[in-house]
Formats: C-alpha cells, sequence, structure tokens
C-alpha cells in the first residue's frame, strides 16, 4: 500500500507458542473481501483490482473517498506503483478487523521500516528491530485470500500490530519540512542538491531484507528548532488527527572500501557487466565497514502542548513523539477549538505529516493567527440555533402543539443551563429579551411599524418593556389639545386615583389583547403571525450575524454569565491582533538608541499582549502607564499580559535597544498587540514615532558624601514626553535614577551600569494666559516621512477597524484641543501649581570605587571648581568645569532639518558652557553620560542644564556682603593670611601634634589607610601614566603630610577639671557602688509603699464621709417632713370645719326651693295673667 503515515499498535502480552495453522472456515454471507498484500513482484499488478478497506481510527466514512480516488486520473494511479515497489522491500505486519461473527479477518501488508506508537504519546528512542520476513516455500500451496481465525488466536499470534494510513484519502493534509545544513560538502553528507532538502514531502526508503545497520558517523549535536509551529483546530465534533514525525538524525556517509576490492569489483564488472553485482558487493563492503563501528543516534523529538498568545502558562502535554526516523500516533481532541503548539527539535532535520477528516490549520503563527479572529464554531453554532428557534417559533406561532415544541427549543438554545433560583431565572430572561430587542433593533432599522412591535411583543408576552424596537414617533397633532394651565401642574389625589384606574384598566385591555395575539386561531394571532413573517424575511439573510450580536450583549452586560455556556473555554483562543511596523536607522557601536515610542489610548477595558519582533536580539519593549508611571509587569524581559483599563492619558510604548561592539546596520521591526476583543488601544496618530533627537550630557564621576552624581534642572515650555537613560563607564555599578519635582520624588529606576525611564511627562507651569490662547502646536506631531507605516488590523468584523479609525480621530481632535495629549482634561490645583524638576543620579551600594590616579584625578577637578567659585565674578555665569560635554544628535535620517536648525544653538551652548577645544574629553577616566530623548519636532520645548542652585545662593551672598560693606573680601582675605602666618609653624613639625591634629580634624577610613600606597599627590604627568596594578579605594587616600603646619589651639581653657583626686575603680569599690544603688532602691520602694498606703487610707476616708453626708441628708429631709406635717394638720382640720357648714347651708336652699316648686305645682293659677306670670316666674327660676 502506498504509506505516507503510519501508526503501530504495541501488545504487551507475552507471545503464545506457534499454534497449528487453522482451517479455513467458510467467510461470512457476505463478508468484504481483504485483498491480499503483494508477496512478490508477481503479484504487485494485481494490487488495484481488489478493494481496500482503511483502517484509521478517524476516518469511518473513508470507503467513498477510497473509492473515488482509485476513479481517477492515470497520473495518479501510476504513482503509486513505485510505493508498491518500495513496499516490496519491507518488512510484514498485518492488520485485522473484526467480522460479523466475533473472528478476525487478518491479511498480510507491506511496510515502512519504521515503528509509531499508537496513542495521544509515542516514547521510544525510535531503534526498530527488524520483523522477520519469510518467503514462502516453493512446496507449499499459494496462501488463501480470505482466512479467518478467532480474535483470541489473532491477538496471541502477532504481537505487534502494523497501522499503515492513505494520506490521498484523507480530506486535509499539511506536511513540513525543515533541513539543517552541516559545513560538511554535500557529497560526504549524501545529500543529493540543496533543493532537494527543502522538499514539502519525504520518502522512506528502505534498503531490501529489512533495516540495515547504521552506517558509520559522528555524532550530532542535538539543536532546537526555534521556529514553532501551530496546530488550529475548530469543529463540533472530537477530532481525531494522524501525526507522523520523521526526524533525520543522521548523514550517510560513504564509507572507505580497500583498493583490493575495488579491483574485484571492477574485474566481475567487466566479465559480466551487472550493475546489480556491483552494488550488491559495494552494498556488502559498506556494511562490513559498518558492522566495525557504531555509534550512538541522537534522536529527535516532537511535544505537542496547548498553547495561548494570551497567557505565559502552557498546558500539559498532548502528544511526545521520540524517534530516530519515523513514529506517527493519532492526536486525539475533544470537541470545540484548540491551539496547539508543535515544538520539534532534530539533530539535522525533520519532516512533520498532519492528516485528519476534518479541516484544521498548521503551520507558523502567520497562518493560524488570522483563523482566530473569528468567531469558535461553537459559538456560531449557538447563535444560530437560537435563531433558528426563534424562526420555529414564528412559523409555528397559529400551531398549538409545535408552538410549544418550538418555545422549549428556544429555551433551551440560549439557556443551557439550569438557573439557581427563580430570581436567577428570571434574570437570565430579562437579560435575553433585552440583547432580543437590541439585535432586531439594528437588524430592522428603518423597517420598524407599531405593528411589528405589537406581534413580537405577543410572541413574547412582553407588556413591561419600554420601547422593545425602538422609539415611537410622537403624535404632532395632538399637542394642541393639552391647556396650557395644565403645564407644570401638580395633580390633587382624585387625580392620582383617576389616573390609576385607567392605567390599570388599560394594562388590562392590553394584556388580554397580546394573550389573544399569542392563541392559535383568532384573528389576532393571524395578523401578528403575517407581521412576524414579514419581520423574518428581513432577518433570514443575516441570522448569523444577528445570532453574534445577541450572544454578545449578553455577555457584555453579564460577562459570568458565559461560563455557562458550553463554548466559553473556546473564547479564551479567540484573539484579535494588529500590527505596527516601520524601520531603525543605522546605529554606531556602542550605542543605545530608542527603536520608537508612542502613546496609545485605550477605549474598552482588555487583555492585551504586545509582541516586539525585531532581528536585534538587544531590543526590549516597555509599556508605561502615564496616569501611575509604573510600568506594566514584564517576564523575561518581555511584556506580560495585563488587562489594560481605560484611564486619562493612556499607556506608552516605548522599545529600546543597544549596539555591540559592531556597529548595527538598519532593519526593520514590528509590532504586534494581541488582544481578547477590539477595539485595542491604538495610538492618537496612523504611524507610530521613530524620529528623535537625543540629548547627550557627559562628564567626569566626581565622588561626594551624598554619593550623587550629578544634578540637573529641567524647564519645559509646553508638556514634554521624553525617555531617560544614564550610564557609567564602570559597567558594574549600582545607580539610582531620579526625577525630582520640589525635592520629591516622582519617579525613579534603578540598574547596574545602565538605568533607563522609558517614559516621563514634564509639565509646564499653568498660567492663566494658557486657557485663552490656542495650543502652539498639534497633540502628536506626524512622524518623519518614510519611517513607519501600520498594518492592516486583522479583525474578525470588518466594522471594527471603522470604529477604531474613528475613535481614533475623535481622540486626535481632542487632544488638539489643548496643549498635549498626555495632560489630564481636569485641570486640578496640583497640576496648576509650579514645578522644578531636578535630574538626579546616585551611587548604591558604594559600588564605584576609584583608584589612586583616578583620586587625583577627582582632586584636581575639585581644587578647579574651588578657583572658579572663588574667582566668581559678580554679574557673571560661572562657566562649566572644561572636562565636560554637552551634545545633541538625531536618531534618524528623517530629522535633518530639525539638526541644522539646532546647530547653530549648539554651537552658543559650546561656546558659553562646554571646555575648550584643544581639551579632549578623556574617556579612560570614570565618567558617566546622560541621553535624553525627545521627539525630533519638540526637541526645542525642553532646557537642562546644571542645578547650580547652592552656587548660585553663596554668590548671592557673597555680593550682597560686598553691597552692603565694599572691600569686604579683600579685608577678610587678609585677616586670614595674617591668621595663617601668625599661627604658622616652619621646619620640621612635632609627631605628637601632628598625631593630634589628624586624629581631632579628619576621619580615615581603615580601607584607605590600606590601600593607599603612597602619600604624595602626584603630578599632573603622572597622573596620565598608566598605572600597571592599582587599589581601588571608596574612600579618598590620606594626604601628604604638609611641610608647614599650625600651630594647635590652646584647649586647656575650654577643659572643665575633674573634682578630687582621681580613685581606682577596684572590686571594693564596685561593690560599695552597688550597694548605695540597692539602697537607694530598697528606700525608693519604701517610700513607695507608703504613698500607696496613705492614698488608700485616704480614699477610704473620703467614702466614709460621702456615707456620713447621704445619712445626715435624710435625716434633715425626714425633720422637714415631720415639720411641714405638723403645721398642715390643724389647718386640714379647720379648713374641714367651714367646709362642712358651708355644705349644710346648701343642702338647706336646696331642700327649701324644692318644696317651694311643689307648692307652686300643686294650686291652679288663673288664665291670663295667672299663666304669664307663672311663666315668668318659671323663667326667674331658672334663671
Amino acid at each position: 500500500k502506498p504509506g505516507g503515515l503510519e501508526q503501530t499498535v504495541l501488545k504487551e502480552q507475552e507471545p503464545a507458542p506457534k499454534p497449528e495453522p487453522p482451517e479455513p472456515e467458510k467467510p461470512a454471507p457476505a463478508p468484504a473481501k481483504a485483498p491480499e498484500a503483494p508477496q512478490g513482484e508477481k503479484k504487485g499488478g494485481k494490487e488495484d483490482k481488489k478493494e481496500k478497506r482503511p483502517l484509521s481510527r478517524a476516518s469511518s466514512n473513508l470507503k467513498d473517498e477510497d473509492a473515488k480516488s482509485r476513479k481517477g486520473s492515470a497520473s495518479t494511479s501510476k504513482s503509486r506503483e513505485p510505493d508498491k515497489a518500495q513496499a516490496l522491500s519491507a518488512s510484514s505486519g498485518g492488520k485485522g478487523a473484526k467480522g460479523k461473527d466475533g473472528k478476525a479477518e487478518t491479511e498480510d501488508t507491506a511496510g515502512f521500516d519504521s515503528e509509531v506508537a499508537n496513542g495521544d504519546t509515542a516514547e521510544g528512542e525510535g531503534e526498530d528491530s527488524p520483523p522477520v520476513e519469510e518467503a514462502p516455500a516453493q512446496d507449499q500451496p499459494p496462501p488463501l485470500k480470505d482466512t479467518w481465525m478467532d480474535f483470541e488466536d489473532f491477538c496471541k499470534c502477532f504481537k505487534t500490530l502494523y497501522l499503515f494510513h492513505k494520506p490521498n484519502t484523507y480530506l486535509c493534509n499539511r506536511t513540513v519540512t525543515d533541513i539543517k545544513r552541516e559545513p560538511s560538502p554535500t557529497k560526504k553528507s549524501g545529500l543529493q542538491t540543496p533543493a532537494a532538502a527543502q522538499q514539502s514531502t519525504m520518502a522512506a526508503n528502505t534498503p531490501k531484507g529489512g533495516a540495515s545497520p547504521a552506517p558509520q558517523h559522528s555524532v550530532v549535536q542535538m539543536v532546537d528548532d526555534q521556529t514553532p509551529y501551530y496546530l488550529f483546530v475548530d469543529n463540533l465534533q472530537p477530532s481525531e488527527i494522524v501525526v507522523s514525525f520523521s526526524s533525520l538524525s543522521f548523514w550517510r556517509e560513504q564509507p572507505t572500501i580497500d583498493r583490493s576490492s575495488l579491483t574485484n569489483i571492477k574485474e566481475k564488472d567487466e566479465k559480466k557487466g551487472d550493475d546489480s553485482t556491483n552494488a550488491s558487493v559495494a552494498e556488502g563492503t559498506s556494511t562490513g565497514s559498518v558492522n566495525k563501528e557504531q555509534r550512538i543516534v541522537p534522536s529527535g523529538l516532537l511535544v505537542a502542548e496547548p498553547y495561548s498568545w494570551k497567557s505565559l502558562v502552557t498546558g500539559q502535554p498532548v502528544l511526545r513523539i521520540r524517534s530516530t526516523a519515523t513514529r506517527a500516533a493519532v492526536l486525539t481532541l475533544p470537541e470545540g477549538r484548540h491551539v496547539l503548539r508543535f515544538i520539534v527539535s532534530a539533530p539535522l532535520g525533520f519532516h512533520i505529516h498532519l492528516s485528519s477528516t476534518v479541516q484544521f490549520v498548521f503551520g507558523e503563527e502567520e497562518q493560524v493567527m488570522p483563523h482566530l479572529t473569528k468567531e469558535s464554531c461553537r459559538f456560531v453554532d449557538q447563535a444560530l440555533s437560537i435563531m433558528r428557534a426563534l424562526g420555529s417559533i414564528i412559523h409555528c406561532f397559529n400551531d398549538p402543539v409545535g408552538l410549544e415544541e418550538a418555545r422549549r427549543s428556544l429555551v433551551k438554545a440560549h439557556c443551557p443551563y439550569q438557573p439557581d433560583s427563580v430570581a436567577a431565572s428570571l434574570q437570565h430572561f430579562q437579560l435575553f429579551h433585552q440583547a432580543l430587542y437590541a439585535a432586531l433593533r439594528t437588524a430592522l432599522e428603518g423597517q420598524v411599524t407599531p405593528e411589528i412591535i405589537s406581534a413580537f411583543r405577543s410572541l413574547n408576552m412582553d407588556a413591561a418593556t419600554k420601547e422593545i424596537l425602538g422609539p415611537i414617533q410622537p403624535r404632532t397633532e395632538g399637542g394642541k389639545d393639552v391647556p396650557e394651565a395644565w403645564n407644570n401642574r401638580e395633580g390633587t389625589s382624585e387625580e392620582h386615583e383617576a389616573v390609576t384606574k385607567i392605567q390599570s384598566h388599560w394594562r388590562g385591555t392590553f394584556v388580554r389583547k397580546l394573550k389573544r395575539a399569542q392563541t392559535p386561531g383568532t384573528d389576532e394571532n393571524s395578523k401578528a403571525r403575517e407581521e412576524l413573517q414579514k419581520a423574518w424575511a428581513v432577518l433570514e439573510p443575516n441570522l448569523e450575524t444577528i445570532g453574534l450580536a445577541l450572544l454578545k450583549d449578553m455577555f457584555k452586560k453579564d460577562p459570568e454569565l458565559m461560563t455557562r455556556y458550553p463554548f466559553h473555554q473556546d473564547e479564551w483562543n479567540k484573539i484579535s491582533y494588529a500590527d505596527y511596523q516601520g524601520t531603525f536607522a543605522d546605529q554606531p557601536a556602542n550605542t543605545w538608541f530608542v527603536v520608537f515610542r508612542d502613546i496609545f489610548h485605550v477605549e474598552e477595558e482588555s487583555l492585551v499582549v504586545p509582541k516586539l519582533y525585531t532581528p536585534v536580539t538587544t531590543c526590549m519593549l516597555r509599556v508605561v502607564n502615564n496616569d501611575t508611571r509604573e510600568d506594566v509587569p514584564r517576564v523575561f524581559q518581555r511584556v506580560a499580559p495585563h488587562v489594560y483599563k481605560k484611564n486619562k492619558t493612556g499607556y506608552t510604548f516605548v522599545a529600546e535597544a543597544r549596539a555591540g561592539d559592531l556597529p548595527l546596520p538598519g532593519n526593520k521591526w514590528r509590532m504586534r498587540l494581541i488582544g481578547s476583543s477590539s477595539p485595542l488601544p491604538a495610538p492618537l496618530k496612523e504611524t507610530l514615532t521613530t524620529g528623535f533627537q537625543v540629548k547627550e550630557l557627559k562628564d567626569y564621576y566626581m565622588p561626594n558624601k551624598d554619593n550623587i552624581i550629578f544634578r540637573y534642572s529641567v524647564k519645559v515650555t509646553a508638556d514634554h514626553l521624553a525617555t531617560l537613560q544614564l550610564a557609567t563607564a564602570k559597567p558594574d555599578v549600582y545607580i539610582q535614577l531620579s526625577v525630582l519635582d520640589h525635592e520629591e520624588e516622582i519617579v525613579s529606576t534603578q540598574g547596574k551600569g545602565h538605568a533607563v525611564i522609558p517614559a516621563f511627562v514634564f509639565q509646564k507651569d499653568y498660567t492663566p494666559e494658557d486657557e485663552r490662547r490656542p495650543s502652539s502646536r498639534q497633540s502628536q506631531t506626524a512622524a518623519p516621512a518614510g519611517g513607519m507605516k501600520k498594518a492592516t488590523s486583522k479583525e474578525s468584523v470588518g466594522t471594527d477597524k471603522k470604529k477604531r479609525n474613528s475613535s481614533a480621530g475623535s481622540r486626535s481632535s481632542r487632544g488638539s484641543r489643548h496643549t498635549s495629549p498626555v495632560r489630564s482634561d481636569d485641570d486640578t490645583e496640583a497640576n496648576r501649581k509650579p514645578h522644578k524638576y531636578i535630574l538626579q543620579a546616585v551611587v548604591l551600594r558604594k559600588s564605584w570605587p576609584l583608584s589612586t590616579s583616578q583620586w587625583a584625578f577627582v582632586q584636581q577637578l575639585k581644587e578647579l571648581e574651588k578657583t572658579e567659585l572663588k574667582n566668581a565674578v559678580p554679574g557673571k555665569d560661572r562657566s562649566v568645569s572644561p572636562p565636560r560635554s554637552e551634545k545633541s544628535a538625531v536618531s534618524k535620517a528623517g530629522g535633518k532639518k530639525g539638526k541644522d536648525k539646532d546647530k547653530g544653538k549648539a554651537d552658543k551652548g559650546e561656546k558659553a558652557s562646554s571646555r575648550p577645544p584643544s581639551v579632549q574629553f578623556d574617556t579612560t577616566k570614570p565618567y558617566w553620560m546622560l541621553r535624553l530623548v525627545s521627539d525630533a519636532t519638540a526637541a526645542e520645548e525642553i532646557e537642562v542644564k546644571k542645578d547650580t542652585e547652592r552656587q548660585e545662593e553663596i554668590k548671592a551672598m557673597k555680593q550682597a556682603w560686598e553691597a552692603a560693606e565694599p572691600g569686604r573680601a579683600v579685608k577678610a582675605m587678609q585677616s586670614r593670611l595674617q591668621f595663617l602666618n601668625k599661627r604658622r609653624k616652619t621646619g620640621t613639625t612635632d609627631k605628637e601634634n601632628v598625631a593630634e591634629e589628624e586624629g581631632q580634624g579628619s576621619v580615615t577610613d581603615v580601607a584607605s589607610e590600606v590601600t593607599a600606597p603612597s602619600h604624595a599627590t602626584p603630578a599632573p604627568s603622572e597622573v596620565d601614566q598608566p598605572i600597571v596594578s592599582e587599589v581601588f579605594s571608596v574612600e579618598p587616600p590620606r594626604p601628604p603630610t604638609p611641610k608647614d603646619a599650625i600651630q594647635p589651639v590652646d584647649r586647656t581653657p575650654f577643659i572643665r577639671k575633674a573634682v578630687g583626686p582621681p580613685k581606682l575603680i577596684d572590686e571594693e569599690e564596685m561593690v560599695r557602688r552597688q550597694r548605695e544603688r540597692m539602697e537607694e532602691v530598697r528606700s525608693f520602694r519604701a517610700f513607695r509603699e507608703e504613698v500607696l498606703e496613705r492614698r488608700e487610707a485616704d480614699r477610704l476616708e473620703r467614702n466614709r464621709l460621702k456615707e456620713r453626708q447621704l445619712q445626715e441628708c435624710e435625716e434633715m429631709q425626714a425633720a422637714l417632713d415631720r415639720a411641714r406635717n405638723a403645721i398642715n394638720t390643724p389647718r386640714e382640720a379647720y379648713r374641714q370645719k367651714f367646709l362642712e357648714v358651708e355644705r349644710k347651708k346648701r343642702e338647706a336652699e336646696e331642700a327649701a326651693e324644692a318644696a317651694k316648686m311643689a307648692e307652686m305645682e300643686k294650686s291652679p293659677s288663673p288664665k291670663g295673667k295667672g299663666s304669664e306670670k307663672g311663666k315668668s316666674a318659671g323663667k326667674k327660676g331658672k334663671k
């Protein structure tokens, strides 16, 4: 059989003794005939006439494919003949397929001399034992075409089963070949031509008679391939992929043949003229020479592991193949989207062949990544299932049975999980309806009518959601019916009650109307179905787009909802990326430079991974959050995946690089932003900034007590973005570079011989005029021409690119209104205060020691600075010390115009502040270099000069003294000289006085005393001379002994004399002092106890006094009560007497009145007057 892929099933079982050949049984009623493998050249021509069945684990429906392949063109059939010829010399194997009656059908077949492991992992050294090929005896009958045997006997007879796969029967095939060239000539290595090494496929040729012994060769060092390959599979069903890995472990070298053997070969060749005899003799000779010495053959390795560009963690390997020849394995992947990274290592070359019945993508990053921008198959299938279920509801809207089934299918499609509670279920359905309405609103834009809205309300039985498909146009003619008096009027309670009743009645009517429209068989239902079918005719062509928008809207509103769906793991392998590329100019040796720098703004929070592709190995990408001034974390000098949140001033992306000992030629670079979704962070303009102007500040290192290397003040006329880099002449110095504002550290970085602040924004001082005048320049000036362009963004939907471009344009216009895009829109009081920026560098851990000659050179520089400060003339600025320099350079050829423009300024600065041209900067001395990188078009906005604030204060103080008292400086100098001349001692100095003066006047480190070889100050000529071996020290060497010394000051008047004679503190004295201290402690404790007792007694006395006071108060209250009762008792008795008399008097009057009334009622009154008198008397009585 033609074989490109192979698979071996190893059965771990003891081989049973060889059984007797079973008698052939009758086949099944209609068994599929298994073709017999070719046993010799005579049977090779009958191969195509027989029907074959491929035994692939991944292909169950390949019979039709196999039949179609045999019916193809003549070229296809002819191409199989060489494969058959190659298979004739291979060892025999076997394959079986289980029949209907539980037996196995065996078939002899040809195979290659290579072993392939079955399963997801295949381990081994690849040194396969050649199977024995048994030639059939001439007296035996020819083998039967169909032979049946028990499956158990089959397993006992065959320990190893070879499975051969036909690549041409698979739907998808991918091959990758890589051959590493050796320095040895092609003839010695056995390689025909270089072109043959780059073939897309490799054929396995096995010599006749099985596997030949390994030829003599040298041990090859294993070299890992640096370019990984990626496999992308996205399928709704489990996928099976056959992976074949061939490793080229050694070149077959030409054997060394003796002259005698060559003579014999030549004679036989002349006699017989047979090429095959010559070849066999040569083969035998080579085999004999090879068997003398055999060496270890290194094996190749293929590892497949899950991979994602958005994570630094990779999964456990799912496939591992190790072989020196060819191995294969079946890779089984579950349904869904998968991305695997193939890491291949082989001594000389390798060949990978993948075959499967499903579509997959295999190749490098550029080939696989565009497919990851699309939605996964399961995500699309879920969206389509939701829309199809919605369509089935619309079609079955008038069918009661079909409608219920369609509703259940829709619920199962958009809610495949079981909600935890009723509230969670209601929330999910509400979220689904909102997303559905939003998708329909976009799809039916311009075609929405009130009837369609009512139909969709009846479809979902939704009477609560407002404006489900967009706002309805208000009626214009009804506005005149509202009285003017009702404007801004509050309703009364009766009106509120009436409105509530009207609303409740209308709601009931509306719900009943929707219910009737949902009930099949009613007129409302027929009308709603017609409107829904009209809307469905518009939606049906774009079901996938609408379904994807629906699910995305749901997951955007509730991100945790995605984890409930089966395809949530597929979304991890979905990416969106954008490329930015350009070039950098030639760089001299030992130079640090910035490749590109720009500010990216984030519209939506997303996970982003930037990757930089450049041939410069020392190039490093850094990302800085402009709001917090913190670097995004990096892992192994690469920016780690990070969630970029929306901020005010964006993120600065900076790529820096360093040239080595050789000049670095210009080359291309590319940065790729890989994110989870779009839009990705984008700059304000289409091109990144690659043109810069570098200001280099260089000076000698002068140690001081604060370990400060330098201090420079910075002033800007506009908000300025800059990159700072500090390098030292000594590469192992620990340094810290900081930016201070009013002596407060804003940002700092540490390094060893090299420190970089990738991005910092120097803000200008706020003035009220800035609000009235326009910006002096645009937000971000365009980059120089010919430098860089932005590649097309690979987005899954084309509208994402338009959206990002429009948003970028809006940011650009917004930035142009302000002075700089990095300044926040809201100017707070902190931003409006004046700034005082200082660049400061400090040596850490005392890591910059100097030699004796270097200390002498530093001393010369200090003396020179003292002289300049002493001779400072009032009103004239002091020039910088001669051995310092300042240089500006444009980092790109495109900035030539700016370079010429700044040339005059640089010349003026050199005349005013740099050393004379005759003095050259000595790079052999300890020095540092500060680089400040600015945009080429904004270099004039920043001014950097040495911080001489302290010197200026001293100078101003001297000038003030001189102005207040002319001649003060001359008088002070004369007074000092007088004092020195008066107290100076000439000649030999007293050693004791000198030692005393040194001990009191200066403090010297022990290390400096040990390391200083001499005490004499070297002359200028001696300083420049190289020293063979010098000792480095952090402290300066001890100064030499002066010839003229000053008399020491008499300190005796200032020394206080001791009281009494001195006393020796011996053991007796120590015991006495200890006894005194103990006595003091004892007396103090006794006094303390006495004080505590007095306090306790005082507390008890105060408590008794309180109790006595309370008792006296109670007694006084009781006495007062007795006195009050003595007064009130007689008074109450006297009052009761009068009350009793008054009561008796009132009772007598009432009795008399009653008797009188009774008499008047008994005596009849005369008519007329009598009646009137009676009435009047009655009235008076009443009164």
